[in-house]
């Protein structure tokens, strides 16, 4: 019988917007060198394309193979893969929330989630502690850490 690993939850406080995309590399090129597949959550199109290009540029010397979804060939075989929806099939060990009102219906397939909590911006610092309160729920370990 396989042991499930532990489902973990991490919010880091997001002081402006500046700072997403950032972190949005440095969580993806660590889960990455630790041979982990990740899986970008960014629905609106333009964080989107911003997200793929920052991660050709965001480090020099540094490179992690990804692809955004819609311009997938199967078989998939980059490691990070940017969506903007239901990514249906495709299955990953970790999801980063680089932007999203809720929680998508779909976020319990993921062992590990970073995702922001935004203090600059009252709506959304609301949507963030919804999120988090909805991941606490479904059982994840939750952590917080301050950027």
């Amino acid at each position: 019988m396989s042991e499930q690993p532990e489902k973990v939850a991490t919010f880091a406080e997001l002081l402006s917007p500046e700072e997403k995309p950032r972190l949005v590399c440095t969580w993806t090129e660590r889960h990455y060198q630790q041979g982990e597949t990740v899986a970008i959550y960014a629905p609106d199109q333009a964080e989107a394309e911003e997200l793929d290009a920052v991660l050709w540029t965001f480090r020099q010397n540094a490179f992690i193979p990804h692809v955004r979804l819609e311009e997938v060939e199967e078989p998939l075989i980059e490691p990070v893969v940017i969506f903007s929806s239901d990514p249906g099939e495709v299955r990953m060990d970790v999801l980063i929330l680089a932007s999203a009102d809720g929680l998508p219906s779909w976020f319990d397939r993921f062992h590990r989630i970073y995702d922001f909590a935004v203090v600059y911006d009252e709506g959304q610092r609301q949507a963030g502690r919804d999120r988090y309160s909805a991941c606490k729920d479904a059982g994840y370990r939750m952590r917080f850490v301050k950027s």
